[in-house]
Order: structure tokens, then C-alpha cells, then sequence
């Protein structure tokens, strides 16, 4: 079986676990509309097929793809892009020309590929600002930004926030990742490195940012990187999103979880020699 064959099945038991169709129903040229799957059962398949498949189907994009073909057309794009980070480097900006391509990948992502409309940020040197640029080799792919909220009382409180006099915050903002280089860690990466050449050097105790309600719960941030989602849902320029926060407190955990899951890998390894 080649590989569209096998992504085709795929599509066809997702379909009809959701849709109740039968399988000789859902043939490449089946229309969703013909499978009477409504906005809401395509976002419930493409949400299924990143699980399963691992990939990213941003909404939009979804909505695009009309029939069972062109999606099995798409989830094969995404699964031939080039997925090792092994050249994947990230980069703290400092000049002009990084600015240009940290703004050229939002463009990109918000407002071609999205569709949103988003307020750029200070750009270099501005105080109270950090930019960070993931490169595959000489390629930009993605960004992320710092931004120092402590003492903005009036953003906290847009966000339901509430933090204490002397806790130093920073929030994690405008992250966006070229699509082809999704579901590659480069997120978990920036983050990482936001926190150990941003927020750690500059006495941060708390770190905050927003993230899609519909993956808050599951993604790594909060699974692995000791952030907790906050509550309520909150309707936001990007969408309907959660605040995920995490202290000072939680990364010393996650480190000490960290440190004792290498002692047991350590002795695993050596009983194993």
C-alpha cells in the first residue's frame, strides 16, 4: 500500500467513526458536503487527523479543502515536508534585517494564512522587548517574542490575570511557525530558549502566554513544561484561547522531574550494558 493509499484510509476510518458513513462511500472525489459533514464534524476530522497523523491543519486551511482527495492530498504535503531538527537553530534578534524576516513569517502566518489582523510589536532594541528567530539552516521559519508585562495592571486585567507587587512577569506573544515546520518541537524550543536567555537572566518569576482553547489541556506546554491553564476561555484576536501560566515554583519541578527521569534512564542504561 503507497503512501496516499495508506493516509486515504486513514481519512476513511476517521470519517466514518464521526460521520457513521460507509467506507465505499468515501471516495477521493466525495465532497464533504456529499458525506454531510457540517463546520463543526470537519473541524472534529481534521482535529482527529492531526492527532492520529501528527501534523497541523490550521482551520482555515480545513475549510479550504472541499473534497476527500484534496485532504488526502494535503495530509500527504505534510507528511513529505522535511520533519529533522537536527539543523534547526534559534536566534536572539539584533538587527534590522532578522526584524524583517521575524515580520515577513508573521505576515505570512497571521494574515495570509489566518486571516488575522495583529498589532506588530517594538522592534529591536526597544526596552522591555526580546525577539527570537528559528532558522533551518539559512531559512527563517519561525518567532517568538518576550514581552515584560510586569506592573501592566490594565493587560492582566484583560486577560484575568492577577499577579503579586513583586513578581516579576513576562508573557510569551506572536509565536508563528511556517507551516511545513509545524509539529517539529521548534515551538517547545523557543520557548526553551526564551526561558533560559530571557526570562531566567532577567529575574522573571512568572511566565504567561495565550494558547487555542481547543489544545491547551493536551499540548506539551502543559504536560511537560509545568505551565497550568487558566480558566475562563477568553475570545481573543486569534481566536477562542486559554492562559497558560507557569512560576518560578513549577520550573524548579519540572527540572527536578527532569533530573530524576536521567537517574532512571542512567541505571536503566547501565543495568542494560
Amino acid at each position: 500500500m503507497d503512501a496516499k493509499q495508506e493516509l486515504l484510509t486513514c481519512v476513511q476510518q476517521i470519517v466514518i467513526e464521526h460521520l457513521g458513513a460507509e467506507e465505499e462511500e468515501i471516495t477521493e472525489n466525495s465532497t464533504w458536503t456529499d458525506l454531510g459533514a457540517d463546520s463543526l464534524d470537519r473541524l472534529q476530522i481534521s482535529l482527529a487527523l492531526e492527532d492520529l497523523l501528527n501534523v497541523d491543519i490550521p482551520h482555515s486551511t480545513g475549510e479550504r479543502l472541499n473534497t476527500v482527495g484534496e485532504t488526502v492530498d494535503h495530509l500527504l504535503t505534510l507528511k513529505l515536508a522535511p520533519r529533522d531538527s537536527a539543523n534547526v537553530r534559534i536566534e536572539v534578534v539584533h538587527t534590522n534585517q532578522q526584524w524583517a524576516e521575524v515580520s515577513s513569517i508573521r505576515t505570512q502566518v497571521f494574515s495570509t494564512e489566518y486571516g488575522y489582523t495583529f498589532s506588530p510589536l517594538p522592534g529591536v532594541g526597544e526596552s522591555g522587548f526580546w525577539h527570537l528567530l528559528a532558522r533551518d539552516n539559512h531559512e527563517a521559519i519561525g518567532t517568538l517574542s518576550v514581552m515584560d508585562t510586569t506592573g501592566n495592571r490594565g493587560v492582566h486585567q484583560l486577560n484575568r490575570l492577577s499577579f503579586g507587587e513583586k513578581e516579576r512577569v513576562a508573557r510569551y506573544t506572536q509565536l508563528a511557525i511556517l507551516q511545513p515546520y509545524r509539529k517539529r518541537g521548534i515551538f517547545e524550543m523557543l520557548i526553551e530558549t526564551a526561558q533560559r536567555t530571557v526570562s531566567r537572566p532577567h529575574g522573571f518569576t512568572v511566565e504567561w502566554l495565550l494558547y487555542p482553547a481547543v489544545h491547551a489541556h493536551s499540548c506539551k506546554l502543559t504536560r511537560r513544561l509545568g505551565f497550568n491553564v487558566e480558566t475562563p476561555t477568553l475570545a481573543t484576536e486569534f481566536g477562542e484561547c486559554h492562559v497558560l501560566v507557569r512560576r518560578k515554583s513549577s520550573l524548579l519541578q519540572v527540572s527536578q522531574t527532569q533530573k530524576r527521569f536521567s537517574v532512571v534512564e542512567n541505571r536503566r542504561l547501565g543495568m542494560q550494558g
